[in-house]
């Protein structure tokens, strides 16, 4: 897979959720849901759930860039 910032072949290998504690989410939002403004901003955050409970997770590592691409599920 190519790297999204600089092209480069990144290297495919997995993601592990190690000492993980309770009561911690992370959530998606688009950039169209942070440009909104005002009340509709205040209510916007049309956010998809992340699940927190990572095992193990397919991803690539950009040894040029250091940045790590992992693939996901949606708590949907």
């Amino acid at each position: 897979m190519k790297c999204l910032d600089c092209g480069k072949e990144m290297i495919s290998g997995i993601v592990e959720g190690v000492g993980q504690g309770a009561g911690s989410f992370y959530e998606f939002t688009s950039d169209e849901e942070l440009k909104k403004t005002g009340i509709k901003g205040f209510f916007r955050r049309n956010t998809i759930q992340v699940s927190t409970t990572i095992v193990e997770q397919k991803a690539w590592y950009c040894p040029e860039c250091k940045k790590i691409l992992m693939w996901m599920d949606a708590d949907e």
